[in-house]
């Protein structure tokens, strides 16, 4: 390729009076390029709207090697302008050896992204990269960086390195251990292509520190490959993760493991310390119907971990109206909403009594929101009825609890309330009369619920 510098003196000995549009394009590059020479910023004249500028820019690039100019020259592998891209290819031949495989890695992003464009054919190229990157002298450097790479270049590297890596168990051990999530993926499929005692190994090596996605697919690939899987399968039902867990039910009956026996064995030890092993536990209990000692229960809904108490509450399906309104204190608000999902779904007439009696004791010391929530698991007219007591009851506070009623009317728009007997209930429209008569609340809210 020639030098720059020369090139430039040579079309400027062309250099004529701009006849045509070209001949425009060539004296804009031209002026562009004695301005900015001096700055040495051919990285951004590469990617300039004039093909005559872009040229010059990767006739400079590909004089001065770095990885930043290997970027450049990549992209402008698919410029275009075949000039450019000829040129282009021509700069790039400098970095297909073994001293150019640190800019190759530095460039793997934009070379990955280049297999996708098909302004021209980079099939050759990318091959002749990947061969340099295979190659036995820079293969420390290469395993170094699939390390500490992610995303698609880290698995770029992992298929690479899988084809000439002997033997490849210590590259499947750090795949299966690898942070990007799609390296881990392809080194359980590498270990199911090449199955035998040490593929057998690793994938139960990795099972333990795995995420719940990842356990799942070593649990897919492990299974097949032993002779007696029931201890894996029986390990899995009390996973903390449901799709571990579903996965092992599936399983378990083909190979004579009884999801309620492992329940049972599992009882018959002390009780968890741990949230997974609570998890687990609470989570096959529940799949399966199994019962719980009611030992078990309270100090499941007693736990130090939020999503063991919720596991717990779900897990309750006979609980009591008493029993469920304990942990309305609960600080966790998926707890509480899940008590409160669970409570309505009992009769108006197993909660009004007990819902009352649990505001007495907790209002004061319940947010608003919630004690809104606890409030409307009674029927209708005995929300009224409370809030109308409790305005008897403390006089000191009767202005907060008429804004309660107030607010209690505004919220009503057709009542339904088949457990409220007519009479309490005609007397309550008359209190509330009373009150809008006396002008401690609109006649407005009131005419809302009373006829």
């Amino acid at each position: 390729m020639a030098p720059t510098g020369s090139w430039l003196d040579w079309l400027k000995a062309k250099q004529t009076p701009a006849a045509s549009w070209a001949d425009q394009r060539r004296n804009e590059a031209l002026e562009l390029i004695a301005s900015t020479a001096q700055s040495g910023s051919w990285a951004q004249l590469s990617r300039h709207h004039n093909g005559f500028v872009r040229e010059v820019a990767v006739r400079e690039l590909a004089c001065t090697p770095s990885p930043e100019a290997l970027v450049e020259l990549i992209e402008r592998l698919n410029d275009w302008v075949p000039q450019v891209r000829e040129l282009a290819a021509a700069g790039i031949k400098a970095y297909l050896n073994s001293p150019g495989a640190p800019a190759l890695l530095c460039a793997l992003d934009p070379l990955m992204a280049l297999a996708a464009r098909q302004r021209a054919d980079h099939g050759p190229t990318l091959a002749k990269v990947r061969a340099v990157l295979q190659g036995a002298d820079v293969r420390d450097m290469v395993y170094a960086c699939f390390q500490v790479r992610h995303g698609k270049a880290a698995c770029y590297l992992f298929a690479l390195l899988l084809e000439v890596v002997e033997p490849p168990g210590p590259l499947l051990r750090d795949g299966l251990a690898h942070r990007e999530l799609n390296v881990r993926l392809a080194a359980i499929a590498a270990c199911e292509a090449n199955a035998g005692a040490e593929a057998v190994a690793l994938l139960e090596a990795a099972l333990p520190r795995s995420i719940a996605r990842v356990r799942v697919r070593l649990l897919r690939a492990l299974v097949p490959l032993l002779e007696d899987p029931k201890a894996v399968l029986q390990a899995a039902l009390l996973d903390a993760s449901p799709a571990v867990r579903s996965f092992a039910r599936w399983e378990a009956p083909r190979h004579g493991v009884d999801a309620h026996a492992v329940l049972a064995a599992q009882l018959a030890q002390p009780m968890p310390s741990l949230k997974k092993h609570w998890l687990g536990l609470l989570g096959l209990a529940g799949e399966i119907g199994g019962e719980l000692p009611e030992a078990w229960r309270s100090a499941a809904l007693l736990a130090g971990y939020p999503s063991v108490r919720l596991a717990a509450v779900h897990l309750q399906d006979d609980a009591s109206a008493g029993t469920l309104l304990g942990l309305l204190e609960d600080d966790a608000d998926k707890v509480f909403d899940a008590v409160i999902a669970r409570l309505a779904k009992l009769p108006w007439a197993a909660l009004n009594a007990p819902v009352s009696a649990s505001l007495d004791t907790h209002w004061q010391r319940l947010p608003e929101q919630r004690r809104r929530q606890v409030l409307g698991l009674m029927s209708p007219w005995q929300q009224a009825a409370y809030l109308v007591k409790r305005m008897q009851a403390e006089p000191v506070l009767e202005d907060f609890w008429l804004q309660e009623i107030t607010r209690w009317c505004n919220r009503q728009y057709r009542i339904v309330d088949p457990v409220t007997p007519v009479a309490e209930r005609e007397a309550l429209e008359q209190t509330l009369k009373g009150l809008a008569a006396s002008g401690l609340i609109e006649g407005g809210c009131v005419a809302r619920v009373v006829k």
